[in-house]
């Protein structure tokens, strides 16, 4: 994932007192809604079965109209970890100090605590900088070619204080193409570049072998091995063998995942095979063309029906030759003699390879989303008019077409660091599966364009639904985990048995968790000025938890010297 050009939104100021007398909304009453993933709740005023109030507004070090927000993204000209706890004495652990970092000439103070996300990985500002044995990251320092600092946070009387910062070494940096070889004893796929003597070369970024062979020129910018970042076009999770299949088969990444047509039709498993009952609207999956050597869409047998020859869902499947792949990564020196590489940590494949629809293990990915910063005001701290906005956007890939999919934030607590997942798909939130046990949910695999895509686009949302935004967001299959009633008899969703499930869910796929997929947020949508003219409106950093209180013993504290 990289991070995503700030949208422009509004939002509505929440009455505070009208919260509770709002809960009584039509509970069972059939309301329309848009369809296709861009749902637009309904009438102002609908308030989410389990409102969570807006963070207030914290003591400010200067006044209000001297914090400005900014937004700046540029090469790391130097970047720096102070040498001691200085500006930040309640954090004694020296992984969590933080510095400075100098992009277009402009000097940003890091504070302590802050936590970089990387484009599949994420660290303190300590640990990224200090890396051992790792290229710098600097131009100063000779960091090959350049590496990318992105960088919100506000302007605190006249200094510039970060608040949440994303380093790549170019974060539109991707490519793609068709691999023409795949060299087993390196676990590199080489690409077609139309020149056979320099193809493009491709080396998964696996410190811990998830996807391939353990191996890592910078474990800084490494894939994410708790998610499926080498996946298929659905999400399901891909691998280079760590074996030449021609002489002996890898177990976690075996051939028969990687089926050939069969018969004089040349039929690869369809939905009709099955047993998908309507089709889904995009219709069922197209045969491969004469002199295809594996299928390109099938789907899978559950794990009960499988023969023993039969795919394997519990199990990645091998890339191929003649796959068409999309990647994105690190661009570093080869050995001496040797050309350059391309250090991945996300492929994806054109592959659409689906699971058995309601059963497990079945696989997730997400791809582009956003969610507003929870400000509800009108008016910024400063004074000035601004246009904000409770709103959320989300894609995802799914394998499982007929399963609905949820979102959830996952709120720590600053206290315990124990993880609760809010559920935030609700049908007010979602306008889909009205009538389902729960109802709402993600289901545009089935009833949009694409089997495979899980598509939220929500202009606005519940009151109090998306308040106090979160780090990471999860999706998960109700196949997995479903959000379901309190046992007592009261409104809401039982959080107790919600959170067992989902943290606890089982691992498959050499340690993946399937049905689910966990990312952090790359893009909050701040609020923006309304007047060009008026003084620039503060980045609301102090309205995400995570940066406010921290993140739970043992993890992150609250951002020392805040920048507010």
């Amino acid at each position: 994932m990289s991070s995503k050009k700030l949208r422009t939104t509004r939002r509505r100021r929440i009455a505070t007192m009208g919260l509770l007398s709002l809960l009584v909304f039509a509970a069972g009453a059939v309301v329309a809604y848009a369809k296709g993933g861009t749902a637009k709740p309904p009438t102002k005023g609908v308030v989410a079965p389990n409102p969570v109030p807006t963070l207030p507004d914290p003591v400010f070090t200067v006044a209000p109209a001297l914090i400005h927000g900014f937004d700046e993204t540029g090469f790391i000209q130097d970047a720096t970890v102070s040498a001691d706890n200085t500006a930040c004495p309640d954090v004694a652990d020296s992984k969590y100090w933080g510095g400075s970092v100098t992009i277009n000439n402009t000097k940003i103070t890091v504070p302590c605590n802050v936590i970089v996300q990387m484009p599949a990985n994420t660290m303190t500002w300590a640990d990224m900088v200090n890396a051992p044995g790792a290229p710098s990251l600097t131009l100063t320092g000779g960091g090959y070619p350049s590496f990318e600092m992105h960088v919100v946070g506000n302007i605190v009387d006249g200094k510039h204080v970060a608040g949440l910062m994303f380093a790549s070494q170019q974060s539109v940096n991707t490519g793609s193409g068709i691999i023409r070889n795949i060299d087993y004893a390196t676990g590199r796929l080489h690409v077609e570049t139309g020149d056979a003597a320099n193809p493009v070369v491709i080396e998964i970024n696996d410190p811990n072998g998830r996807f391939g062979r353990k191996q890592s020129p910078d474990p800084r910018f490494s894939v994410d091995d708790q998610n499926p970042t080498i996946h298929a076009g659905t999400g399901y999770p891909m691998c280079v063998p760590r074996t030449d299949p021609a002489s002996s088969d890898d177990p976690l990444c075996p051939q028969a995942n990687r089926p050939k047509p069969v018969g004089a039709g040349r039929h690869c498993r369809n939905f009709t095979d099955a047993g998908v009952v309507p089709l889904p609207a995009s219709g069922d999956l197209t045969q491969p063309p004469a002199g295809q050597a594996y299928c390109s869409m099938f789907v899978m047998p559950s794990v009960a029906s499988r023969a023993a020859a039969d795919p394997d869902p519990r199990q990645q499947a091998p890339f191929e030759i003649g796959d068409h792949i999309t990647w994105a990564g690190t661009l570093m020196k080869g050995a001496a003699g040797s050309a350059d590489l391309i250090s991945a940590h996300t492929v994806e494949a054109n592959l659409g390879i689906y699971t058995q629809p309601n059963t497990q293990p079945s696989y997730l990915a997400i791809g582009e989303f956003g969610v507003g910063s929870a400000d509800p005001n009108a008016t910024a701290v400063s004074g000035v008019a601004q246009e904000t906005q409770d709103r959320i956007f989300l894609e995802a890939e799914t394998t499982d077409v007929k399963t609905p999919v949820d979102i959830y934030l996952q709120d720590v607590d600053a206290a315990t660091g124990a993880l609760h997942n809010r559920w935030v798909t609700p049908f007010e939130m979602t306008g889909e599966n009205q009538t389902g046990n729960p109802s709402g949910g993600i289901t545009t695999q089935f009833t949009g364009a694409q089997p495979q895509r899980a598509r939220l686009r929500a202009t606005k949302a519940p009151l109090g639904l998306l308040s106090q935004p979160t780090r990471t967001i999860r999706v998960a299959t109700r196949s997995l985990c479903a959000p379901t009633s309190k046992t007592d008899g009261t409104a809401g969703v039982d959080q107790a048995a919600l959170d067992a499930c989902l943290n606890n869910a089982p691992t498959t796929a050499n340690g993946l968790v399937a049905g689910q997929y966990t990312a952090p947020t790359f893009e909050f949508i701040f609020p923006e000025n309304v007047m060009p003219g008026d003084g620039v409106v503060p980045n609301d950093l102090w309205h995400l938890p995570f940066l406010r209180n921290g993140e739970g013993p043992g993890n992150a504290g609250p951002l020392e010297p805040a920048p507010w």
